[in-house]
């Protein structure tokens, strides 16, 4: 048999779930309840520069919310 390789994420997701109660005995509701919790878990993020901007579009004015690492220096925007 192969060996699987998993993203260490995916690895304790298929290691919390692969022993019973499976997801698909607990019933829509049951399984989403464990699915909530797995991810309810806090994880680190890189802290991000973002800001809501509106943006002239075909459809009206649609907002957006571009965002970039912090760790990023600004660079100027290329001309439209």
């Amino acid at each position: 048999m192969n060996r699987h390789i998993l993203e260490p994420a995916a690895w304790e997701l298929a290691q919390a779930t692969s022993k019973p109660p499976f997801l698909y005995e607990l019933g829509p509701e049951g399984a989403r309840k464990v699915l909530d919790d797995l991810q309810a878990a806090p994880i680190a993020k890189p802290d991000v520069d973002e800001k809501w901007i509106v943006v002239p579009a075909g459809v009206g004015n649609v907002r957006a919310r571009p965002s970039s690492s912090s760790s990023t220096t600004a660079r100027p925007r290329p001309a439209s």
